[in-house]
């Protein structure tokens, strides 16, 4: 469309019109912006802020204890996705999780199967933690756990050896936040729903 219609004294008032509407109708204003985050594909939320936050940053702040910290308050599940995940003591805690009967998933970027001799992947699909590769994007680059449907675990950190020794990130906990925490846990689920199971390879035979 040409810079000439837009800024025409017809499309003009059409502009002053439809303004006048929705200010004059807020449940059309309303049902507007649902259009619109329909087409761009969802739109940005708010949520409350929780009552407590924990951060921490590496290298060597402490970002892989706070992760851990994290899983050992679960009591009923753990969702997890992940981009890069080499961190045998996150690992280690999920599958302690797994033991205690928490419910623990995992979703990682499908680059994870092409490096499996560097992955946790296969240990955590020994200890019985279903795992699931995103095949559709063309990274998941998510790092988060939702924890107990009301906690929610992010930042930049991948959970990774590279990421708690030798990177600039950081580590975020928002603690009691069910809000916050619902949002995350439908889009995991986004994910879990599109991604495909992880088969671990089958041990040579002798």
């Amino acid at each position: 469309m040409s810079k000439a219609i837009l800024s025409s004294p017809v499309a003009k008032a059409c502009g002053v019109f439809l303004i006048a509407a929705l200010l004059a109708r807020p449940a059309l204003a309303s049902r507007v912006q649902d259009i619109a985050r329909a087409f761009q594909g969802g739109g940005a939320q708010s949520v409350a802020l929780p009552a407590s936050v924990e951060i921490a940053f590496s290298p060597g702040g402490g970002s892989t204890d706070l992760v851990i910290k994290a899983i050992e308050t679960a009591k009923s599940s753990v969702l997890v996705a992940a981009y890069s995940f080499t961190s045998k003591p996150i690992a280690r805690a999920l599958i302690s999780a797994r033991k205690n009967g928490v419910n623990v998933a995992v979703v990682v970027d499908h680059g994870q199967l092409e490096k499996s001799s560097h992955s946790v992947i296969d240990t955590l699909a020994a200890g019985e933690i279903p795992v699931r590769a995103d095949t559709v994007h063309a990274l998941q680059h998510d790092k988060y756990m939702v924890i107990d449907g009301k906690t929610v675990e992010t930042g930049s950190f991948n959970y990774t050896a590279a990421a708690e020794a030798r990177n600039s990130e950081n580590v975020i906990v928002l603690w009691n936040s069910p809000e916050l925490a619902k949002l995350y846990g439908e889009n995991w689920q986004s994910l879990w729903d599109e991604a495909e199971p992880y088969k671990q390879p089958s041990s040579p035979k002798p």
